[in-house]
């Protein structure tokens, strides 16, 4: 079901399944107890523990169909728009089959239940390379992929698991950052990117960690999206991420010209909720319409890219670069005209000045990705093709089943360089890798 394209893919979102006994494997001895886990319960389901605790998420995860029977449910379940309540659904956990949330461009969308299966099965016999850094090579030479920023196959929520205990914060971050670069590497064969985690809850040990991965060679790092952890005086609270306190950690990156990578993930942002009639301590699972709307993916995206720009972190340090992954963009033209017509009321930044419209400090310092069903022109036309990059988020149940399918089906009206800019080009740029390679 690949489709043959003439340039190789570059991929800003994909997911890499880690071992589910990595942290236990990796953390610091002293740590040991306060580990991520996995065990299972009476029912033989996967849990996550933090520590001696269960998930705050509550909920199962499992990454691909795991049994006859669940094949068997899914088959029915995934055909687009089901009616059926017990099916899964975004946010859940249970099985997962790649492309089974999209709709239009749903792999199983017209399949009768035998052929649903039958893919669903081919996932399942897949699975073992999307762990494998040499399998996944070979998968992405099959996808026509020639890079990809890889993101953890289980939820990184570090940080909102932890919100209360920065040393298992760091502990596990650790653990996660050694395994990378013990097993996959921080940038196998130029084309396999895991950026090791950091977080900012203590300046000393985001910069210590930091200054370790780099000299293990790691050219991209990922942080939280949205604000950063409040750190241990403040373990409910927050801070800009562009706040002065984080200059020694920013330093760095800009001296090293490593770059950034946020991806949608839990945060606290449901406390907000408070001031809305809303539940304050809803997990994501059971999130009802306006806290998904206001808490998940845009706001903290916005308050990523609003916090960076209007808080002068390029004017401090110029050679920074941020990707923003699985956030999508239907938030992204509204948010510049709004940064625009800020700066052209002359509202003054906090920290410094700045020097030109917010919407061109976005398209230098920024790459971002659409969802896959995005309307990706409509983007395009409002902020500049140079920002944008592809992003498959594969092989979640919200991500594309076959990535190359994506330019017949969103990209067709554009022109083939705006096209090759988008699939190839911005995010070779990004990481400083060949943009023009044949397949």
């Amino acid at each position: 079901m690949n489709e043959k394209l003439p340039f190789l893919i570059n991929d800003a979102d994909t997911h890499f399944v880690e071992p589910e006994d990595m942290y236990e494997r990796y953390i610091d001895p002293v740590h040991r107890a306060k580990a991520v886990r996995f065990v299972r319960d009476d029912q033989g389901r996967r849990v996550q523990l933090y520590g001696s605790r269960p998930s705050k998420l509550a909920f199962t995860r499992e990454s691909a169909p795991q049994t006859p029977e669940e094949l068997e449910r899914l088959a029915t379940a995934a055909a687009p728009r089901s009616a059926d309540e017990s099916a899964p659904k975004p946010g859940d956990g249970g099985a997962r089959a790649p492309g089974m949330f999209l709709n239009r461009l749903n792999p199983y969308r017209g399949l009768d239940p035998a052929e649903r299966k039958a893919l669903m099965e081919r996932f399942q016999v897949q699975q073992v390379a999307w762990g494998d850094r040499d399998l996944r090579v070979a998968l992405m030479d099959e996808q026509g992929i020639h890079a990809a920023i890889m993101f953890p196959g289980h939820v990184l929520n570090l940080e909102y698991e932890f919100a209360d205990d920065v040393d298992a914060i760091y502990a596990n971050a650790q653990a996660f950052n050694r395994w990378i670069h013990a097993e996959v590497g921080h940038s196998h064969q130029g084309r396999i990117f895991l950026p090791p985690y950091i977080s900012l809850a203590d300046v000393d040990l985001a910069v210590a960690e930091l200054e370790r991965v780099i000299e293990e060679g790691a050219r991209i790092v990922e942080i939280i999206t949205g604000h950063a952890h409040g750190g241990r005086a403040n373990p409910r609270g927050g801070r800009s991420l562009a706040d002065p306190v984080f200059d020694p950690f920013w330093a760095r990156i800009d001296e090293a010209g490593v770059r950034v990578a946020t991806h949608v993930g839990p945060t606290d942002y449901q406390k907000y909720g408070a001031d809305l009639s809303e539940d304050p301590d809803a997990v994501l699972r059971d999130f009802d319409a306006l806290q998904w709307a206001l808490f998940w993916g845009d706001r903290p995206a916005m308050d990523t890219v609003a916090s960076l720009i209007l808080h002068n972190l390029f004017g401090r340090f110029p050679n920074v670069r941020v990707c923003l992954s699985e956030q999508g963009t239907v938030w992204l033209p509204y948010l510049l005209r709004k940064l625009d017509a800020t700066w052209f009321l002359g509202r003054p930044a906090r920290w410094g000045k700045l020097d030109r419209r917010p919407s061109e400090i976005f398209r230098e310092h920024f790459v971002v990705a659409p969802f896959p069903e995005e309307n990706v022109e409509r983007v395009v036309s409002e902020v500049g093709i140079e920002p944008i990059v592809f992003g498959s988020d594969f092989p979640h149940a919200e991500g594309l089943a076959f990535p190359s399918q994506y330019v017949s089906a969103q990209l067709g009206g554009m022109a083939p360089a705006q096209v090759e800019a988008i699939m190839r080009d911005n995010l070779a740029r990004f990481l400083g890798i060949p943009g023009s390679l044949e397949p």
